[in-house]
């Protein structure tokens, strides 16, 4: 075991898999507990991630050492992974204005990953690599939209199949793109509950590899990786990291990140994790104040409600049956951290107010994170001299409605009397009432 790259380690029972291949063969269970949970470790040298960390990647392969791929020619990648991390000096400015706090506020630019522009495309690069090396040529996923369509795009690259579950409520747009790419579209009519169903049974009817969700050790070890991108780009890690949450695999590959490399940087802990969810799907944040009126009883995290049909306007976070939460919570109450909901009638003056003071678009899931940002805010939960991380995990290539709600400078003209110029601080007062008042 010592001579290979990397292994797997059952969570629950720590039986060892030697290789994805073996893992694929045991349909991604551990044989002997039948656990799905399994952690890639590394045989590498820690040592040299220092050094690695000083590059200037073009991608997140930049960390090929710490990556469960053994042969540099199947690595898939269109420029995904090494996004910018942004200080956003307006939100800094107005924490100081209106709450007397000095914080730095960071802003990780998963809109700016080269393949679909969303915080799925690290683990779709990696996962269709995988694939590859292990010439896997048929893969099915479920999704609400950007999995899908980010797996469906590097699996097409890859040459892999890629058979798609989405629930009735998807976006239109991530359904044309998966199509585009030649990958099958199955749209269920039902939730996103029915869509895994589904995409379950297909796998065990046809015996096709499926992702096994938010603890798949492909995903994780891809997002694991932005614990080094914050290492390499702002040399520490924030002391909040806020992010709008469906499954959760990004506070797991968080903590499994800073886990891995305890030994070089034994100081590194989590952040406070605060995840947040829209009103109309909250199942996380329900269970969560329940646990929390009730002093976090023990076993709290095996508790949370079940929303079907979940009537959300942002289908990305369209979760009703939040399997993940047992780990999650667990995270975030270690954290120190919470789980947040936000008011869906605030995604649109919150997308009108960011393209406004940075020019830049984001998605409705994005949105959710910012309204999330404002609730920490409101509540007490960012302290004096923090530096908070916020996640935008996607840009608006896949939300077109979105986009277009956001016209508000538009005026119906006949003549040229009817025209005059305008001034951009016109509108600023304006679209940070409508994002700040209740």
């Amino acid at each position: 075991m010592k001579d290979s790259k990397y292994y797997l380690k059952c969570v629950k029972c720590d039986h060892i898999t030697p290789d994805f291949g073996t893992w694929f063969e045991q349909n991604q269970i551990c044989p002997e507990c039948g656990s799905k949970h399994s952690e890639v470790w590394y045989n590498s040298d820690y040592k040299e991630l220092p050094y690695i960390i000083k590059g200037n990647p073009d991608s997140f392969w930049q960390y090929f050492y710490y990556l469960p791929l053994e042969k540099r020619e199947n690595i898939i990648s269109r420029h995904e992974g090494s996004v910018p991390v942004q200080q956003w000096w307006f939100l800094e400015d107005f924490v100081k204005d209106t709450y007397g706090l000095d914080i730095t506020i960071y802003v990780y630019r998963n809109d700016m990953n080269g393949g679909t522009g969303t915080f799925k495309d690290v683990a779709a690069a990696l996962g269709a690599s995988i694939l590859k090396e292990h010439d896997i040529k048929q893969y099915c996923v479920a999704s609400t939209g950007n999995t899908a369509t980010s797996f469906a795009k590097y699996l097409a690259i890859a040459g892999v199949n890629c058979s798609v579950f989405i629930p009735d409520n998807a976006l239109k747009a991530s359904e044309a793109m998966i199509s585009s790419f030649g990958q099958r579209v199955f749209r269920v009519k039902g939730d996103y509950s029915k869509a895994k169903s589904l995409a379950a049974e297909y796998s065990k009817k046809y015996n096709i590899l499926i992702s096994s969700g938010n603890i798949d050790p492909i995903r994780v070890e891809a997002k694991k990786t932005m614990v080094f991108e914050w290492l390499r780009q702002i040399e520490r890690m924030p002391d909040v990291y806020i992010q709008a949450i469906s499954g959760g695999t990004g506070p797991i590959a968080i903590d499994k990140g800073i886990r891995e490399i305890k030994s070089i940087y034994p100081d590194l802990k989590n952040p406070k994790f605060i995840m947040v969810q829209p009103d109309k799907c909250d199942p996380m944040v329900r269970a969560w104040e329940d646990a929390e009126s009730k002093g976090f009883p023990e076993g709290f995290e095996n508790n949370y409600p079940i929303i079907d049909n979940p009537k959300t306007e942002v289908p990305t976070l369209a979760t009703g049956n939040p399997a993940t939460y047992p780990i999650i919570s667990k995270l975030v109450k270690d954290s120190e951290g919470t789980f947040l909901r936000m008011k869906e009638e605030k995604m649109l003056a919150i997308g009108k107010l960011i393209a406004f003071e940075r020019k830049i678009n984001i998605g409705p899931a994005s949105a959710v994170c910012f309204g999330g940002f404002f609730e920490a805010l409101k509540k007490g939960l960012i302290q004096n001299g923090q530096s908070v991380m916020i996640n935008i995990g996607e840009g608006v290539r896949r939300a077109p409605d979105f986009v277009e709600q956001m016209i508000y400078t538009t005026k119906i003209v006949d003549s040229l009397d009817e025209c005059e110029p305008h001034l951009l601080d016109d509108y600023r007062k304006q679209l940070w009432d409508d994002v700040l008042n209740d």
